[in-house]
Parts: structure tokens; C-alpha cells; sequence
């Protein structure tokens, strides 16, 4: 008897090709390389791309400092916001000034080099925001180009925090740092940004305080001297942001001995 092998085929499906959601990761290392993808950036009509870094200024050329003693305070001596600035509830503005900047603002360090170029704060230019030129205008003079009559709380001032080199998107962060003398116990300040924001025709379009963290000094604490480091923070989104005025400034429940020390202009992109 013969014997008949069976054969049996079995029929195997090739593999599905995978979907395209199955692979689409193939790419992702390339953008991370890059640290950037389509989410990181917006585009608006009236905005350009946010394409470069941050940066920072600082300069301590408060133009009150006394020229007698170097620029540097005395003990007890400083700007007295007055029984008339409280009782009008008043944002002292405080001052920049080139003389002061020429006289305070040099570099204490060899390496790395500077630039040597005044104007433009203590570091020269070193650490600024790309495609800023300065964040300080020395030379800004309010009485030069507005009613010195008028009521913005600007009147008399000179200098400016400068912020027209800015792209719409960055946040504006300046640390200002003082110290405070009270004259009275229990006294509060609060320090501020005291700003105006201007249209494309240098028109002040509003006005008003920035306002940080207020600080009290209880008992015990008339004629010592403080210390402070506040830190106060501002959106730059609009043409009127970048064309906007601004000076440190601060405002006190009972009089008060400030000592202006020095700004901390950072920009954070």
C-alpha cells in the first residue's frame, strides 16, 4: 500500500505597514538638537519672532548720590519723601544721571575685556539682549519734551530705564536695590516702577505705579539703616510698552530716608 504525504501550506500575512503615527517620533532628535519646535514661537501681525537671548544691564548713577563723599551715602543722609509727599500719596521718582554713571559705573574685573564705552552701564555692553543696544538712557531730560507743569510724577526727572531696543514678548525684570531710614516706627513703602506708556507719537497714553511687595519697618526700627533688594516685573507686548517711560520710584505712609543704590535691568526672553 502506498502512503500519500499530505502537505499543508500555511498562508502568512506580511506585516501591516505601520501608520504613519507609529513612526513619526523618527525626527524628534533632531529637533530637540535644535531646542526648538513650531510651539516655541508665535507670530502675530504686529509682532516679531522672539529669535534671540536674554540679557541684562546694571548701573547704580542715581543722580542725588553726593558728589562730596564720592558718590557714596553718608550714614543718616539720602532723599527725604516728606510729610507733604505722604500726605499726597506720592511715588517719589528717582533720577538717573550720565555724571553720576561716568563717576560709578566701571568695571571692577580684567577679564573677560569691556568695551570701554560709557553710556550704556557698568558692564559696557557685556550681557546684553541680542540687538539691544543700551537699557539705560542717561540723558533722557522729561522737562525736555513734556509740560513741566504737568501731573504724570515725571516732572523734574532725568534719565530712563530704556526699553526701545525691545522685542514684543520679552518681560522686563529690574531689581532695584536701596536702603530705607525710618524717621517714624511702623512705617510701610512700596516701591514701584513709576511708568507711562507712550504711543508711536510720544503721547502719554496712561500712567501709573508698578507696584512690588510692600515693606514695613515696626518697632525699633527708626534711624537704622536697610537694606533692600526688591524685584519688580513688567510685560513688553505692545508698541506703547516699548515706547513707555519708566524710573524706580517709591511711596511711604510716614516719612522716610531712601539711599537709591543701583538697578538690575534684566530682559527675559
Amino acid at each position: 500500500m502506498t502512503k500519500v504525504r499530505k502537505t499543508v501550506t500555511t498562508h502568512v500575512d506580511p506585516a501591516p505597514t505601520p501608520h504613519v503615527s507609529n513612526v513619526i517620533d523618527t525626527k524628534v532628535e533632531t529637533d530637540y538638537d535644535r531646542r526648538i519646535t513650531t510651539s516655541d514661537v508665535r507670530k502675530s501681525d504686529n509682532a516679531s519672532l522672539v529669535e534671540s537671548s536674554s540679557g541684562y544691564s546694571h548701573t547704580g548713577a542715581f543722580a542725588d548720590k553726593p558728589i562730596s563723599n564720592n558718590y557714596v551715602w553718608q550714614s543718616g543722609a539720602g532723599i527725604n519723601i516728606t510729610q507733604s509727599d505722604v500726605d499726597s500719596q506720592t511715588f517719589k521718582v528717582f533720577s538717573l544721571s550720565r555724571a553720576v554713571h561716568e563717576a560709578v559705573d566701571n568695571p571692577y574685573w580684567s577679564v573677560p575685556a569691556t568695551s570701554g564705552e560709557k553710556g550704556i552701564g557698568l558692564f559696557q555692553g557685556l550681557n546684553l539682549p541680542d540687538q539691544v543696544q543700551t537699557l539705560v538712557d542717561y540723558d533722557y531730560v522729561f522737562n525736555d519734551n513734556y509740560d513741566s507743569s504737568g501731573s504724570t510724577g515725571f516732572e523734574g526727572s532725568t534719565g530712563r530705564i530704556k526699553l526701545n531696543d525691545l522685542q514684543y514678548g520679552d518681560q522686563l525684570r529690574v531689581r532695584f536695590d536701596f536702603n530705607a531710614i525710618p524717621q517714624i516706627a511702623n512705617t510701610t513703602v512700596e516701591p514701584a516702577l513709576w511708568y507711562s506708556n507712550r504711543n508711536d507719537n510720544d503721547d502719554i497714553t496712561f500712567t501709573f505705579p508698578l507696584t512690588t511687595n510692600p515693606i514695613f519697618f515696626g518697632t525699633g526700627t527708626v534711624a537704622n539703616t536697610y537694606l533692600n533688594r526688591v524685584e519688580i516685573s513688567a510685560w513688553i507686548t505692545s508698541n506703547e510698552d516699548v515706547n513707555a517711560l519708566t524710573l524706580p520710584a517709591i511711596k511711604s505712609d510716614n516719612p522716610i530716608i531712601i539711599q537709591p543704590l543701583g538697578l538690575l535691568i534684566t530682559i527675559i526672553r
